[in-house]
C-alpha cells in the first residue's frame, strides 16, 4: 500500500521522506527502470525464438539508448547523479524492485543478457 501525505516542502512515501523533486524524478527513474528492462528482455525472447519484427528493433534501440547514456557517464545512469543532486542519500532505483543481491550486479547481469541478445540478433539476421 502508497501512503502520501503532502505538506509545503515534502512528499512522504511509505515513510521516507524525499523532496518532491526526488520523488518525480524516482518516478520517471522507476518508469525508465521497468521500460529498459522488459525491453532488454522482450529483445532476448524475440532474438532467441527467431521472432524479430519491428517492435523488437524499436526494444533493441530504446536500450541501446540507455547503452550510450550509460557509456557517457562513466557506468551511472544520469538521473541518479540528478536524484542526488537534488538530496537523494541514494539516487538508484533498482534497490527498490530488486533484493540488494540483485541489484548490486545489476549492470553485469543485464550486460551479459545484453550481450548474448546482440549475438543472437546478429546470428538471426545473417542466417
Amino acid at each position: 500500500m502508497v501512503v502520501f501525505a503532502q505538506n509545503h516542502t515534502t512528499t512522504s512515501l511509505l515513510f521516507y521522506k524525499m523532496s518532491r523533486s526526488v520523488f518525480y524524478i524516482k518516478l520517471i527513474h522507476s518508469f525508465l527502470f521497468v521500460l529498459i528492462g522488459i525491453c532488454t528482455i522482450y529483445v532476448f525472447i524475440t532474438a532467441t525464438f527467431g521472432h524479430i519484427t519491428n517492435l523488437t528493433w524499436i526494444a533493441f534501440g530504446i536500450a541501446i539508448v540507455e547503452l550510450l547514456a550509460l557509456m557517457l557517464n562513466g557506468w551511472r545512469c544520469p538521473l541518479t547523479d540528478l536524484a542526488e543532486q537534488q538530496g537523494a542519500e541514494v539516487g538508484s532505483v533498482a534497490d527498490l524492485f530488486l533484493p540488494k543481491l540483485i541489484s548490486d550486479h545489476l549492470f553485469t547481469i543485464f550486460g551479459i543478457l545484453f550481450g548474448i541478445t546482440c549475438l543472437l540478433l546478429l546470428w538471426r539476421t545473417t542466417v
